[in-house]
């Protein structure tokens, strides 16, 4: 099977074995009754010939590698961590209040068949790894390819845990780029959150101080749209969450203030007890000293009686 690729259509010729194993989509072509099926050819010329190449590779190797870009725009460099990617046990919310956001680590789980090194993380240019990851992903759905675009998400989230808070302007005006090419080339469900679109809006929510102060990031917001909402839904939980644990903090803090308080009269209490004690101690001590002192006396006026005798 030939792949007409790019605006030049330039050729490349797969195993259509290798095409019909990896995808449902890809077999009808080359195993149905399609016109591709007699022509042996399918048109591929809306995808870029990097993107493709990156689909080849998995196909045939099960990973695919992003390389180049500019060395200004560097992922700031961090330890590789080990990140849960089950749903983090939550307090449940009271009645009216959002739901706490789901932190960013835990918005992504890799499906079973799918194991994602770690050690496989792109080190290099943000802005060409994480738009040819998500490129990728819009293929691979277009493919109907979903273990791709599960290794796709993979790779993007693993950049985005990993990406220290920003505000470097080409940092985020990658990051409006990425927004808008996925939301532009993926649709919203019904039932559920679609996978790329979730990493991405929460990502956002949580670095939405280091993006809000950013003409581009501000002009995007202006257009309004699917990432608007999504956006905005999500920091706002974020937002309800940090303002219910502020409040939590403040009223621990007062409730530690007033048992100091009262801990603190009750000590004033005891030391004012204390104190009488020790006067009542001492005019015992006096009374003591003085039936002493009178004892003493009588018992020196008796020896002297008997010393005239």
């Amino acid at each position: 099977m030939t792949l007409l690729v790019g605006a030049d259509k330039k050729r490349f010729l797969v195993h259509s074995s290798v095409l019909a194993a990896n995808s449902e989509t890809l077999r009808a072509l080359c195993e149905g009754s399609w016109a591709e099926t007699h022509t042996r050819e399918i048109d591929w010329s809306e995808w870029e010939e990097a993107t493709v190449k990156r689909f080849l590779e998995w196909i045939y190797t099960g990973d695919y590698t992003v390389s180049g870009g500019s060395k200004n725009n560097k992922i700031p460099p961090a330890e590789l961590e080990s990140h849960t990617t089950s749903e983090p046990i939550v307090q449940k919310p009271e009645i009216g209040m959002l739901r706490p956001l789901t932190p960013l680590p835990a918005c992504f789980t890799p499906l079973p068949a799918t194991e994602l090194d770690a050690t496989s993380l792109d080190k290099g240019d943000f802005s060409v790894a994480s738009m040819a990851h998500a490129k990728l992903y819009v293929l691979a759905q277009y493919t109907n390819t979903p273990a791709l675009e599960n290794a796709a998400l993979g790779k993007l989230h693993k950049i985005f845990v990993r990406l220290v808070p920003s505000k470097d302007s080409q940092i985020v005006e990658s990051i409006v780029n990425l927004v808008a090419y996925v939301y532009s080339n993926t649709d919203a469900l019904v039932n559920s959150e679609e996978p790329m679109r979730r990493v991405i809006s929460t990502f956002c929510a949580v670095q939405f101080l280091e993006l809000l102060g950013h003409a581009t990031f501000q002009k995007l917001q202006s257009e309004g749209g699917d990432f608007v909402v999504d956006f905005w839904e999500k920091a706002g939980r974020l937002i309800s969450w940090d303002r219910k644990e502020s409040d939590e903090m403040i009223e621990t803090q007062e409730m530690v203030i007033q048992e100091l308080t009262v801990r603190s009269a009750s000590l004033g209490r005891e030391n004012t007890a204390l104190l009488n004690e020790r006067e009542e101690l001492k005019a015992k001590n006096s009374n003591l000293a003085t039936q002493l002192a009178n004892s003493t006396s009588t018992t020196n006026n008796y020896l002297y009686v008997d010393d005239d005798d």
